[in-house]
């Protein structure tokens, strides 16, 4: 069984090297009550200089070994194969002397030599002298450069007219979409400005008369549609309304 200096502090403590921190703690607890102060075991066995370094040994085991940064450099000096000091461990070997000789002299069974003849030191080379680098400027970090404002998207280009509607037109549904596709706009499109539903818009569009609201509310429907379209709205609301009564008049 080796020595009580040279075991580890697993072997102390009789564990594996991988025991868990609570087998740890039962181990520790065991030896104490087997090896602590006044038992029988160190009272009858051991000597009084073996019980007081088994003691320091145990209290040394419970402190490395419960504590995980500690435990972590105890395991790696033990597979690097570094000799770990323990507590209480003395050398039993008498340090090696080496005999020095004074500068110029060699030594000898019978003690210092003559000195030997030392050559000059060789002349020191001069320094060289490397010209120091530009300084750098400081770039401020990244969270420091605000980043720039986004542009603002550029405005739709309207689309020009594709027809023109000559003085004195009639305008029915189909005149109407002819102006709002001449525009460029769909009818959600037409709907969003206005605000005035698609369904509204389809209907008088298809002439679906038995689907529009009344003329005094028809009116201001169309009113706003045809100024969205850059039309004259007076002119177009009474046309449209002119049309809407010729039509459901020839349905009679």
């Amino acid at each position: 069984m080796k020595p009580l200096a040279e075991q580890t502090l697993y072997e102390i403590l009789e564990i594996p090297d991988d025991a868990p921190l609570g087998e740890i703690q039962r181990a520790y607890d065991r030896a104490r009550s087997l090896y602590g102060p006044g038992s029988l075991a160190t009272y009858t066995l051991m000597a009084p200089e073996e019980q007081a370094l088994l003691g320091r040994r145990i209290e040394e085991a419970r402190s490395v070994l419960l504590d995980p940064v500690a435990r972590a450099g105890y395991d790696a000096r033990l597979a690097s194969g570094t000799p770990v000091p323990q507590p209480g461990r003395t050398s039993e070997s008498r340090p090696t002397v080496t005999a020095t000789a004074p500068p110029g002299f060699q030594l000898s069974a019978d003690g210092p030599a003559a000195p030997e003849e030392v050559p000059p030191p060789a002349a020191a080379a001069p320094p060289v002298v490397v010209p120091a680098a530009p300084p750098v400027p400081a770039t401020p970090p990244f969270a420091a450069i605000a980043p720039a404002p986004p542009e603002p998207p550029a405005p739709a280009p309207r689309t020009p007219d594709k027809a023109i509607f000559p003085e004195g037109t009639r305008w029915t549904g189909e005149m109407l979409r002819r102006a709002r596709e001449g525009r460029g706009l769909t009818v959600v499109a037409l709907a969003e400005r206005t605000k005035i539903t698609r369904h509204h818009i389809d209907n008088v569009e298809q002439d679906r008369f038995d689907k529009l609201p009344a003329p005094v509310y028809l009116r201001g429907i169309v009113l706003s549609l045809a100024r969205e379209l850059r039309l004259d709205g007076q002119k177009v609301a009474r046309s449209y309304l002119e049309h809407m009564a010729a039509a459901l008049h020839d349905s009679k």
